[in-house]
């Protein structure tokens, strides 16, 4: 499963690294939506939405954004299947919750230690180094 993020975000950047960090099957691949290949991923949404939430992309080849997109990432992880369950049920509180912290994402981000963040885009890099991106078989 692909996790689109934006790569310019340092709210973004934590919590990617902080989904990794769970992700201890290696079932997630975090990619910037400002990549070229997440640009053409991410074509059925229009360009000017892309950079509002996150996305992720399921094997299945679904594209899932914001909150929607929360229980396929649960599901995923770790014992996340009974929050994937919640998240379903309560995906009107998920929808909610989701933009409001999207909408505090850039004050969230200014005030994150810039430790925090390199510690998130390393976390990500070694994710990345040495692993093929989910796209190489489409």
């Amino acid at each position: 499963m692909i996790v689109f993020y934006n790569g310019e975000c340092g709210f973004c950047k934590v919590c990617v690294a902080l989904l990794l960090g769970w992700d201890r099957s290696l079932r997630l691949y975090p990619m910037t939506i400002q990549e070229p290949e997440a640009q053409r991923l991410l074509a059925p949404i229009p360009e000017e939405e892309r950079l509002l939430s996150a996305h992720v992309r399921t094997e299945g080849g679904a594209i899932l954004s914001g909150a929607e997109g929360a229980p396929a990432v649960l599901r995923e992880l770790p014992g996340g299947s009974p929050l994937a369950a919640l998240t379903t049920i309560a995906m009107p509180l998920a929808r909610l919750v989701y933009r409001l912290v999207t909408s505090a994402r850039p004050a969230i981000g200014s005030i994150l230690p810039a430790a925090w963040c390199s510690w998130a885009a390393g976390r990500i890099a070694v994710r990345r180094r040495g692993t093929t991106p989910p796209t190489a078989t489409l």
